[in-house]
C-alpha cells in the first residue's frame, strides 16, 4: 500500500528521528509500496511557526528518491493548510512544477488555531464546528489548487470534553454542501488513520460522512497516516481497506505528478 500522508522533521510539529531516510527504511520494513511526504505549508499561522523552504526540501527528497531507487516508490507533496484569504500564497507552492500531490486541510478557523481549541474560545462546541464548516467552505471556494481534502472532520479531535457533540445528522448538509463542491472538481477526500491514534471512534472522516461521498458520486479516496514520527506509517491500513471494500469502493488513489492513479482493491 502507499501511505500518502507523511511528515518528516521538515514539519516542526515532528519528531527529531523523522528523517527523510529514517521514513524510508521504516516503511520498507512494513512493507509499504510507497510514501508521499507531505509536509506542512501553514501560511499566517497564529504561532507563526515558520514557512518550509521549499528548495531544500524538494532537494532532499529528490537525494532519497535516488538513494532508494527500486526499493520503495517515493513521492513529493505538501500539506497546505487553507484558509480564505490565502489563495495567491498556496498557489505559490501548489504551483511548483516537481510536486506529485497536494494535500489541502483545514488548521486555523477564523484565524484561530484548532490544535489548541483557540477557535472555542467564547463559543460552544456546536458554533465552534459551524464555524469549521465555514471556513471550509470559504477555503475550498477560494483555492482549488489542490488534489484530496486532508482530514475533512479534523474538528472532531478539538472539541470541550470529547467528540459527541459531533452528530453527523446536525450536519450533514454542511458536509453534503462541501463535498459537492468537491465532487464535480474531481477532488479526493482523505482517508486520515489518526482519528483512531488520537482516542477517537473512527477513521478521518466517519462512516457516514464515506457513505455519504460515495452516494453523491466520489470515488477518489486517498489513504494517509498523518504519521510525524516513522513507527506511525501505515497505521490500521489493512482496516482502511476492508472498510473501503464494505462500503463499495473499488479503488484507492495516489497521485504521480498530480494525477490520479487508481489503486485497485482486492
Amino acid at each position: 500500500m502507499y501511505d500518502l500522508h507523511v511528515h518528516s522533521i521538515y514539519s516542526n510539529d515532528s519528531y527529531a528521528w523523522a528523517t527523510l531516510r529514517n521514513i524510508c527504511n521504516t516503511a520498507i520494513e512494513k512493507g509499504l509500496k510507497g510514501v508521499c511526504f507531505t509536509d506542512h505549508v501553514d501560511i499566517d499561522y497564529p504561532d507563526n511557526v515558520g514557512i518550509l523552504d521549499y528548495e531544500k526540501y524538494s532537494g532532499d527528497i529528490d537525494n532519497v528518491i535516488l538513494e532508494f531507487n527500486n526499493k520503495i516508490e517515493i513521492y513529493k507533496g505538501l500539506e497546505l493548510g487553507m484558509q480564505p484569504h490565502l489563495s495567491k500564497e498556496n498557489s505559490s507552492f501548489s504551483s511548483k512544477p516537481d510536486i506529485d500531490f497536494v494535500l489541502g486541510s483545514i488548521h486555523v478557523v477564523e484565524k484561530r488555531e484548532l490544535y489548541k481549541s483557540d477557535f472555542l474560545k467564547g463559543r460552544s462546541n456546536h458554533e465552534g464546528i459551524l464555524a469549521y464548516f465555514r471556513d471550509l467552505k470559504n477555503s475550498i471556494t477560494s483555492f482549488d489548487d489542490f488534489d484530496s481534502l486532508g482530514h475533512i472532520d479534523v474538528v472532531r479531535r478539538y472539541l470541550i470534553d470529547d467528540e459527541s457533540d459531533f452528530e453527523f445528522n446536525l450536519y450533514r448538509d454542511y458536509i453534503a454542501d462541501i463535498l459537492e463542491h468537491l465532487i464535480p472538481m474531481s477532488k479526493g477526500i482523505e482517508i486520515n488513520t489518526s482519528g483512531k491514534r488520537y482516542g477517537l471512534n473512527s477513521f478521518h472522516p466517519s462512516v457516514e460522512i464515506l457513505k455519504l461521498y460515495k452516494d453523491l458520486g466520489g470515488e477518489i479516496i486517498t489513504i494517509g497516516s498523518d504519521a510525524h514520527r516513522p513507527e506511525d506509517l501505515g497505521h490500521s491500513f489493512m482496516e482502511v481497506l476492508d472498510l473501503l471494500k464494505t462500503l463499495g469502493f473499488r479503488y484507492y488513489c495516489i497521485y504521480r505528478k498530480r494525477k490520479p492513479v487508481f489503486i485497485r482493491i482486492d
